[in-house]
């Protein structure tokens, strides 16, 4: 007698495309938050690098921060002449390359310090250098001058660097946030954003970075924007 081949029927391919399907929606969400909490790893390793050379350099410069960078969003042909710029000054102290020597497309890319996962940055090809964290522009005296480390009472608390919008994420400003020339190499309270489901990475002025949501980030209990004197 021949063998013959059982063939399936149509309810039980029917039922197996269902138990795909339900496999299919419980591992969705489980690889979309292995992919959410790589992206924030990654963005706090990067901004707790940032501002823990921030502090060496102001160790080695009588506790004088260095500098925001310029004002607006900052064509590549500028980033070269801001020689006090943090984003050129603090990079070489841990070996790595600064903005100066980035082109459009390295700058942007994920071999740079200044690269974050999941930030939705402009074309690559354009002129200007998008920065997705920045430094405190808050951080100035009534002079409106830059501040020293050592003037800062609550160094824990006192954010130094941290994620700052790009044009393509104002939905994730905080309320009232500010939506203008972002992408610039600084940030304040209004322009941090919440990019990882609703909280952002503040580097703080001890060295230290955490994950802050959006909706703390004005209790001053928690985040200090501004140069408090106690």
């Amino acid at each position: 007698m021949k063998n013959r081949t059982r063939a399936f029927t149509l309810i039980e391919l029917l039922v197996v495309i269902a138990i795909l399907a339900v496999l299919a929606a419980l591992a969705f969400p489980a690889v979309g938050g292995a992919v959410s909490s790589s992206q924030r790893a990654s963005a706090l390793n990067s901004i707790k690098q940032i501002s823990t050379l921030a502090v060496t350099y102001a160790a080695d410069h009588n506790s004088m921060l260095p500098e925001e960078g310029g004002e607006g969003v900052q064509p590549f042909s500028r980033l070269k002449s801001a020689t006090n710029a943090w984003y050129n000054v603090l990079p070489p102290l841990a070996g790595l390359k600064p903005a100066r020597d980035h082109d459009r497309l390295t700058f942007h890319g994920p071999e740079s310090l200044f690269f974050v996962k999941g930030a939705k940055y402009p074309d690559r090809t354009g002129s200007s250098a998008y920065f997705a964290y920045g430094i405190n522009s808050q951080l100035m005296d009534n002079t409106r001058t830059r501040i020293r480390l050592h003037q800062i009472a609550h160094p824990a608390r006192t954010a130094l660097f941290a994620e700052a919008g790009l044009p393509d994420e104002k939905a994730l400003l905080p309320q009232g946030g500010a939506g203008s020339d972002l992408g610039q190499p600084k940030v304040r309270d209004r322009r941090f954003i919440g990019r990882h489901n609703g909280a952002g990475i503040i580097g703080f002025a001890d060295g230290h970075a955490e994950v802050v949501p959006v909706d703390r980030a004005f209790d001053t209990n928690v985040v200090r924007w501004e140069l408090a004197a106690n």
